[in-house]
């Protein structure tokens, strides 16, 4: 069996050192964190794309509304069960987060593309 050295002694150096890079991961995981909690406002929202669904008829915003819901309520649980393990709040928001803020995006569009065509679109159970 192998015997390894038990490498560098602890001195003040070591702990800065340790400390800052603590510190560097927590002001990471709060930047991330922070951008998660952008605005729902389609002003602000670096997702949405103005018009994306303006040419479509009232049959192709109910379809398409149908399948992004779906998808909203897919990527919520993955996001919900990323957060219930350890540092799963910084991989749900670098690997779901950004298509979960798209999928919302695109379903407020599409519900202010059905509201200007006057489409009957049924809402979603517990939509805002």
């Amino acid at each position: 069996m192998e015997r390894h050295s038990p490498g560098r002694p602890l001195t003040r150096g070591n702990m800065r050192q340790r400390a800052l890079r603590g510190l560097a991961m927590i002001w990471f995981a709060g930047m991330v964190s922070a951008c998660t909690a952008l605005s729902d406002n389609d002003a602000l929202s670096i997702y949405a794309a103005p018009g994306k669904y303006d040419f479509l008829d009232c049959q192709s915003i109910t379809s398409r509304l149908a399948g992004s819901t779906a998808r909203e309520a897919q990527l919520k649980d993955l996001i919900g069960r990323a957060n219930e393990a350890a540092g799963g709040a910084i991989v749900s928001a670098m690997v779901y987060q950004d298509d979960y803020n798209t999928v919302r995006a695109d379903i407020r569009a599409l519900r202010k593309a059905a509201d200007d065509k006057k489409c009957s679109v049924q809402p979603a159970p517990g939509a805002r």
